[in-house]
C-alpha cells in the first residue's frame, strides 16, 4: 500500500509526540494505528471521502523565472490545512482518554475561529460525536457559517467592543474556558498539540520534496496565528530536509508578526541574541483597530506562536514578505486556472507572497508555497 492510501497520521507516527506519548502511555504500535484508524474512518464517512491522506504537490506556471511547487490542500479534510491540527489535538484527547491519563473532557469543546479552523474541528468533532462551541466574528463567511450549522456546531458570533483590543473570537474563547469549556482550537500556545497535527503537512513535504529530488531553496508560508508554519517547518525538520529559507507572509493590513520583526532585526543586526529577544514581553501585540483583506483567514490580532516563527525566520536566513490586496488577488486568479479545487485568498497568501516578495526573482532555485484553503463560494459542500 502506497503513502496516499495511508493516513499521513499512521505513515509519519514515529515523527509526532503524540505517538511517543502513546507509547510511553502504556499503548503499543498497533493500539496507536487502531485508535487513529478508528477515528480516521470516522472521518471519512461523515465526509464521504477517503479521511486525511497525502496532498498532492504541483508544479504552478508562474511569470517568475524560476520554478515553483505547490502543496495543495484544499482537498483535505474540511477544505484546508487547519483539519490536521485539530485531528491531532483529538488522537492525543483520545490517548489520553484510553490510557486514563484523563477522565475527558469535562466540558465541551470550544474553538476560536474566522473560517477554516472552524470547519475543521467542527468537521473532526462531529465525526466522533462531541459537542462542539465556534466563537467567530460577526462577517464570518456566509458558506462558513453554512457548513457549521450543517456540522451541528453551536456557534456564537462575537462582536468587537470599542475601546477593546485584541480578537473578540478569543475573548470568548477565553470566557468559555473560564467557566469549563476544553480548547480545541489552533492557537500553539493554548493547544500546544495541534502543533503535531500540523507537522504532517511538513513531514509530507518532506518525503515529496525527496522523491522528486528537489532542494527547496525559499518556503513561504501565510501567517495568520501562527501555527502553520511552525508546524510546517518543524515538519520539514524531522523528516530530515535540507531547511529552505522561510518567509512569512502576511497582509498590509494587518502584520503584527512582521511589526514585531521590524523591532526585532536591527537589534539583532546590533548584536543582542535571540533567545533573549524572544524572552522579552510586550514585543507582540495587538493590532490596532479592525484590519480588512480579502485574505480573512489571516487577520489575526496577535500571531500567538510567534516566537517559534521568529526562530525560523532567523536560523534559516529567511525574511518576511507584506502582501497588498491586489497581489492577493493576482494570487487568486494565478492558482485558480492550476488548483482543483481552487483556493481563496487565504488558501493563496503565500502564493501572493511568493508574488510579492522583491529578491524572488533574484534566485533560479525552487520555491515551494502552500495552498491552504479551498473557495468554499465554488463548492457547495466541502467534504
Amino acid at each position: 500500500m502506497s503513502q496516499v492510501d495511508v493516513s499521513p497520521f499512521i505513515t509519519y507516527r514515529t515523527h509526532l509526540d503524540g505517538y511517543h506519548a502513546a507509547l510511553a502511555a502504556g499503548l503499543s504500535d498497533a493500539d496507536y494505528v487502531a485508535l487513529v484508524t478508528d477515528a480516521d474512518d470516522r472521518v471519512s464517512a461523515l465526509t464521504g471521502g477517503t479521511g486525511f491522506r497525502q496532498t498532492p504537490v504541483q508544479w504552478l506556471e508562474t511569470p517568475l523565472d524560476r520554478p515553483v511547487l505547490a502543496k495543495i490542500e484544499t482537498a483535505n479534510v474540511g477544505g484546508s490545512h487547519k483539519a490536521r491540527h485539530l485531528f491531532g489535538l483529538l488522537i492525543e484527547m483520545m490517548v489520553n482518554e484510553s490510557t486514563g491519563a484523563t477522565d475527558g473532557p469535562t466540558g465541551e469543546l470550544a474553538i476560536a475561529s474566522c473560517g477554516n479552523a472552524a470547519v475543521g474541528a467542527a468537521t473532526v468533532t462531529a465525526a466522533v460525536g462531541r459537542p462542539l462551541r465556534v466563537f467567530v466574528p460577526a462577517d464570518a463567511d456566509v458558506e462558513v457559517m453554512n457548513e457549521l450549522s450543517r456540522l451541528n456546531a453551536n456557534v456564537e458570533v462575537c462582536e468587537r467592543q470599542p475601546g477593546v483590543d485584541g480578537d473578540p473570537c478569543m475573548h470568548g474563547l477565553e470566557r468559555a474556558l473560564d467557566q469549563g469549556a476544553v480548547a480545541f482550537t489552533v492557537q500553539g500556545p493554548t493547544c500546544p498539540g495541534v502543533i503535531d497535527g500540523g507537522r504532517t503537512l511538513g513531514l509530507e513535504l518532506g518525503a515529496q520534496l525527496a522523491e522528486l529530488d528537489v532542494q527547496a531553496t525559499d518556503l513561504y508560508v501565510q501567517i495568520g496565528g501562527g501555527a502553520l508554519a511552525t508546524a510546517a517547518m518543524d515538519g520539514l525538520k524531522r523528516f530530515g530536509s535540507a531547511t529552505p529559507r522561510f518567509h512569512p507572509v502576511q497582509p498590509e493590513q494587518a502584520h503584527p508578526l512582521i511589526a514585531t520583526w521590524n523591532l526585532i532585526a536591527p537589534r539583532l543586526e546590533a548584536g543582542e541574541t535571540l533567545d533573549k529577544l524572544l524572552d522579552e514581553p510586550g514585543l507582540m501585540t495587538p493590532w490596532p483597530g479592525i484590519p480588512t483583506s480579502i485574505a480573512t483567514g489571516i487577520l489575526d490580532d496577535i500571531t500567538y506562536d510567534w516566537q517559534t516563527v521568529v526562530e525560523h525566520v532567523v536560523t534559516s536566513r529567511g525574511w518576511p514578505v507584506l502582501v497588498d490586496e491586489g497581489t492577493f488577488a493576482s494570487a487568486v486568479e494565478l492558482a485558480s486556472h492550476q488548483v482543483v479545487p481552487p483556493p481563496d485568498a487565504t488558501g493563496a497568501a503565500s502564493l501572493a507572497g511568493l508574488l510579492a516578495d522583491e529578491g524572488a526573482s533574484d534566485d533560479d532555485g525552487v520555491a515551494v508555497v502552500l495552498v491552504t484553503g479551498v473557495d468554499r463560494s465554488l463548492v457547495s459542500t466541502v467534504t
